[in-house]
């Protein structure tokens, strides 16, 4: 190049091929002295002149070039060292640090920031040397006036005819045929100065410069506060209105120049980093070695040819981190040759196989050239697109349907047009749905990408094809085209939106699918992904599942990785904050309270920060309803060591529970907050629903709730059903509900209980009994922790309440729940007196929840024992039911068994009848005994019934559902006048003395034969006899023995000689009924005592002829048709009942209920009442 054969054509084209393109350059009239160096990374140079000034540097052009050409070769030096040695000229560095010098690095406002860095600008100052500067402009001028003698073939002297703006605005545009024509730019005003492209939404600053509002935006972001041009301190950073005056003229213009509009179109905002000049040089096409290597020419080369190949030098829009891509002349020219009879093919040919070998050579066409603008706007068309769609529908080929959905993909993802045009195509959609189904994963990638909605997804059944992409491994091999998105990471996403969208009954269908297609597994496997929103979506889905079949929670939580969950809680935004809090809360509700405790350990263990602390910095930002979940897992992990006396996260948990109990404007957050109390007694079904309800309920004493509840449950494992298993899991669950309790209880004395009886006087039905489980659990569990003084608290905020409960409530469960929580206050005998002045409202309801609840009668019992209790006026009689059975004479004998009545009668009737209803119906009658029925037992299995008659035998009757029949007749050679059975034996009175027992093998024996007995009663192997002595004798069955309860020595009257008509047995009391001496009527003996002293008596003048007992009650039967009745804890006469009905109403029998509800009487006269 030195030599001085170098003839002015290699001059000119190495200068050329060491400039910016002149269509690159933007010149404005505003500004002379500011430059952009973000321009640099645009591929864009951009220098301001004067008018004058330009037209000066183009007149004077000729002068510099032969002066240049004399210079270099006097000097037989190249022409790369003499421009060297002007370290100021345009073209002594590279083309990003053209217009920069260590003085305007220096006078930069900013001392830190230079051309290297991602926000500075360079300046040229106005103390430069004005030859210099003239000589810049005459360097670029002599460029530019080559290359217009080129392309226009005009004279170099020739004066300037165009307008500056004319200037700026012309460009080439290279066609097929090799030749350059002149093209208009977008006018400089409709382009943003920071990305070189055009306006979508413009903003004008208060400085008078307008940009694009993301660009702006991002330079604001980054700390700046200043105009990026004109550099003045803008007095707002906040952004104002879209210029729509602009906005109008730029889519006008856009309508009248469309493939210009693609060209220039704005996608997103650059991010702001400069390139460096070996960047700038590989991607313009330039050696990597600089200007220093020039490329050789050949003398013979074609300028114009260079020129084009450098005309495409454009930062691609939509890739705005990636390197300048430049595709040279013939490359273009060969992939556009290519390119257009396939697309003609596409477009008209009705050959399926010949479209989808143009789909082919198109998919290969855009791969070496992806993202080129002129091919993009090509392809974009929307009859090129639809052509594509026909290709999707139509075709088997599953290399063309990949092609298809690669070149649709690429296109979507840098051109807003062409995705646009693809969501208003409804067959678009369904035909990659379609193609989803199929097992194209690519297609879920493009579909992806179309953004759809979760209608969109659940209306074509997508969830099993997801799942199957998210469970399927994919190997590299089989995916042909590269794609933006890993499909299995996209499958997740979709998925996710389809889950979270849509009513209560779809999402539960679509995790059910998920679940049983064992995707559960890959998924827990993502919750490890590095991209956040993948992970996110993994949670979301998994709670999903969770929360739509619980059963799945122990397999997540003991397989998933908690510490990616956790950094998702603590870097995402609010609504990934809520879903992992969600996430992390139910992995905590096993049924297993071990495995809960394991779990708790895990999550406050994990995390690279404190997991606590940003729980309880979460717990003051967050929304009532997320802090109420919060303050659960907070309050949790907070009693996993022992309870301390002071703790900030206890505390400002429990805080939290008690404002969502009082927030009366926000019925939900105090359900909430109730529910939550509740959740933390730790007593969980393998679903995660809370079982404190029914286990309180079976603590009462009904448990058929929670029966049901379990029985519907399936154990984990039959390890887990182990007895040693079984006994460490209720000694773990009690230690967790007494520290839990015991921490809710003491908190600030007793606030809890206050909460709790606010909420329990509100009128709503659906906070009422969310409230009353926790109050019932946290009163009960008053009895189990040691008293703090607490119960007062609870006594006056809560006892009014749970009486109302069960006076008013119409559900059993409802009342069975306030009844077991009275039962903690009556071991206080303040708590105690305050409850009997309520024993008119509750005695009827406590009587009838006997039959239910065993609680009730222990209530019972504390209330009618108080002295303040008038037990008389407490307890009414009335007659419900009267049966005539005359014709069959005298009632000898009644029992109770079953809600049925057995009746034996004088005539040797035997009758049953269903005492279930007001009225006595009859069932049955059979009469099989000749004689009396003097006597019926029934087995303690309820499966058999014995009847004894004075015909000297024993029938055995089996019971069934509806009657009786007699499988049995035994032969006892004596009358029978009482007789009781067990498993092994009958024992019966016969004629004589003694009491005979006879063996179902056939043996008999007779014990005690020196007594004359009246009545029987059996037991615990032991039998009782009552003697016309007024004695009571035991015979023990096993040692054939007897022993003397009672003696009837020492009477002094022949009164003492009275028999004992009758014995009854009630809870290890033995009852006797007859003619005691001093007017005592019966007596009672405590068997569990080693002395046989009396306990108690019953004194009344009636003449007593037969006792029943039961829970409550003794009732007395007299020869007079009188019954009185007597309280049975204190042996105090309640009232009494009079049959009144002639001289035959003597009272021969009676039976009880066990309940005590319903008393049956039989009488002389044949009579049942």
């Amino acid at each position: 190049y030195g030599s001085e054969n170098s003839n002015t054509k290699d001059d000119e084209a190495y200068i050329l091929s060491t400039r910016r393109p002149f269509n690159e350059v933007n010149c404005e009239k505003e500004r002379t002295k500011n430059y952009s160096a973000d321009n640099a990374y645009n591929g864009d140079v951009e220098m301001d002149y004067k008018m004058e000034t330009t037209k000066k540097a183009l007149t004077a052009c000729v002068t510099w070039k032969n002066s240049k050409q004399k210079k270099r070769v006097s000097n037989s030096k190249p022409l790369s060292e003499l421009l060297e040695a002007d370290t100021d000229s345009a073209f002594c560095s590279s083309p990003r640090n053209a217009y920069s010098s260590e003085d305007s690095v220096a006078t930069s406002p900013d001392p830190e920031l230079h051309l290297e860095d991602a926000n500075s600008y360079g300046d040229i100052h106005d103390d430069e040397d004005e030859g210099h500067k003239e000589t810049e402009l005459n360097d670029y001028g002599t460029q530019r006036v080559e290359v217009e003698k080129k392309s226009y073939s005009t004279p170099i002297s020739s004066p300037l005819t165009e307008s500056e703006e004319d200037i700026s605005q012309t460009s080439f545009e290279v066609h097929s045929s090799g030749k350059s024509t002149p093209q208009r730019r977008p006018p400089k005003d409709f382009v943003c100065p920071i990305t070189g492209q055009l306006f979508t939404d413009p903003v004008t600053l208060e400085t008078g410069q307008t940009y694009e509002r993301q660009a702006i935006q991002e330079w604001l972001d980054r700390g700046n506060t200043t105009c990026p041009i004109t550099r003045q301190t803008l007095g707002s950073t906040a952004l104002p209105n879209t210029n729509i005056l602009l906005k109008r003229l730029i889519g006008s213009w856009k309508e009248q120049n469309p493939e210009l509009a693609m060209e220039f179109r704005f996608s997103e905002t650059p991010q702001l980093h400069t390139l460096n000049s070996a960047d700038l040089y590989n991607s313009s096409g330039l050696s990597s070695q600089g200007l220093n290597s020039s490329p050789t020419l050949n003398s013979n080369s074609d300028i114009t040819e260079i020129k084009t190949k450098r005309s495409f030098i454009r930062r691609s829009g939509p890739v705005a981190s990636s390197p300048i891509s430049v595709v040279s002349q013939a490359t273009l020219e060969r992939m556009t040759s290519e390119l257009r009879p396939s697309i003609s093919h596409l477009c008209t040919s009705q050959d399926l196989q010949e479209c989808e070998s143009a789909v082919l050579k198109i998919s290969k066409v855009w791969q070496g050239c992806k993202a080129n603008p002129i091919i993009q706007s090509h392809l974009a068309k929307p009859a090129v697109i639809n052509s594509f769609l026909e290709i999707l529908s139509n075709s088997f080929d599953a290399q063309a349907l990949k092609a298809t959905v690669y070149i649709l993909s690429e296109l979507v993802s840098v051109d807003d047009i062409a995705a646009q045009t693809l969501k208003k195509m409804d067959k678009d959609f369904e035909c990659l749905a379609a193609l989803v189904r199929k097992g194209l994963v690519e297609a879920a990638v493009l579909l992806y990408q179309l953004k759809p909605s979760s209608s969109q997804l659940s209306f074509h059944d997508l969830v099993p094809s997801l799942v199957h992409i998210i469970i399927t491994n994919i190997e590299e091999n089989e995916i042909h085209f590269p794609i933006y998105f890993q499909p299995k990471e996209v499958a997740i996403v979709m998925l996710e939106r389809m889950l979270s969208g849509g009513d209560e009954s779809c999402r539960s269908l679509n995790a059910l699918t998920v679940i049983s297609m064992k995707a559960l597994p890959a998924l827990i496997q993502s919750l490890e992904c590095k991209s956040l929103q993948v992970r996110f979506c993994a949670v979301s889905i998994l709670l999903c599942c969770i929360r739509g079949d619980g059963s799945c929670r122990n397999l997540i939580a003991h397989r998933a990785e908690l510490a990616p969950v956790l950094e998702l809680f603590h870097t995402g935004n609010d609504g990934e904050r809520s879903i992992s809090i969600a996430f992390i809360s139910e992995l905590v509700c096993l049924n297993r309270r071990t495995f809960n405790n394991q779990a708790l350990q895990i999550i406050k263990d994990e995390g690279t920060f404190s997991t606590m602390h940003m729980l309880l910095v979460y717990l003051q930002m967050a929304p009532l309803e997320q802090r109420l979940i919060v303050a659960s897992l907070l309050l949790q992990l907070d009693l996993l060591a022992e309870p301390r006396k002071m703790s900030m996260y206890r505390e400002e948990a429990i805080e939290t529970l008690v404002e969502g109990l009082k927030a009366k404007e926000f019925l939900i957050s105090q359900i909430a907050a109730a529910e939550t109390i509740v959740a933390l007694s730790g007593r969980l079904s393998l679903s995660g629903k809370p079982l404190t309800e029914a286990w309180l309920l079976r603590t009462a004493g009904f448990d058929k709730n929670y029966n049901a509840m379990i029985k519907a449950e399936k154990p984990c494992s039959q390890e887990d059903e182990l007895p040693e298993f079984l006994e460490e899991e209720e000694e773990a669950a009690k230690d967790w509900e007494r520290k839990v309790a015991f921490v809710l209880i003491n908190y600030e004395f007793g606030a809890l209980f206050e909460a709790l009886g606010k909420c329990l006087r509100n009128n709503s039905v659906e906070l009422a009994r969310p409230c009353l489980v926790a109050a019932t659990w946290l009163t009960y569990m008053l009895k189990v922790l040691p008293d703090t003084g607490v119960q007062d608290v609870a006594r006056r905020c809560l006892l009014q309440q749970f009486v109302m409960v069960l006076q008013s409530s119409r559900i059993l469960e409802e009342k069975i729940l306030a009844m077991l929580a009275l039962t903690s206050f009556i071991n206080d005998s303040g708590a105690l007196k305050d409850l009997g002045s309520y024993i008119k409202g509750i005695y009827k309801p406590l009587r009838q929840l006997k039959k239910s609840s065993t609680a009730a009668a222990d209530i019972l019992r504390a209330l009618v024992n108080l002295p303040s209790v008038n037990v008389s006026k407490l307890c009414s009689f009335a007659e419900s039911a009267l049966a005539d059975s005359s014709m069959n004479g005298e009632i000898r004998s009644l029992v109770h068994c079953g809600g049925r009545i057995f009746s034996g009668h004088s005539d040797g009737t035997l009758k049953v009848w269903d005492g279930r209803k007001r009225t006595l119906q009859l069932i049955q009658e059979v009469r099989e005994h000749t004689r009396s029925i003097t006597c019926i037992s029934v087995s303690s299995s309820r499966e058999k019934l014995y009847s004894g008659s004075l015909d000297k035998s024993v029938r055995v009757w089996a019971i069934g559902l509806q009657e009786i029949q007699c499988i049995q007749v035994l032969d006892m050679k004596d009358p029978v006048q009482d007789l009781v059975v067990s498993s092994s034996v009958a024992c019966f009175i016969g004629q004589g003395t003694g009491v005979k027992i006879h063996n179902w093998n056939g043996t008999s024996k007779l014990l005690n034969p020196n007594k004359n007995v009246k009545c029987l009663a059996m037991g615990e192997g032991k039998v009782y006899a009552g003697c016309t002595d007024y004695s009571l004798q035991v015979m023990d069955l096993t040692s054939g023995t007897t022993s003397t309860l009672h003696s009837g020595a020492g009477a002094r009257t022949l009164l003492a000689q009275k028999p004992i008509y009758g014995l009854q047995l009630h809870n290890n009391h033995l009852y006797a009924c007859g003619v005691f001496l001093d007017g005592v009527a019966a007596k009672v003996w405590n068997l569990s005592l080693s002395t046989n002293n009396v306990v108690g008596s019953l004194s009344t003048a009636a003449d007593i002829r037969c006792i029943a007992v039961n829970n409550d009650f003794i009732f007395l039967g007299s020869k007079s048709g009188t019954i009185e009745v007597w309280l049975r804890e204190r042996l105090v006469r309640v009232g009494s009942l009079n049959l009144e009905r002639g001289n035959n109403n003597r009272v021969l029998c009676l039976a009880v209920d066990k309940e005590g509800d319903v008393l049956f009487s039989g009488s002389k006269d044949g009579k049942i009442q």
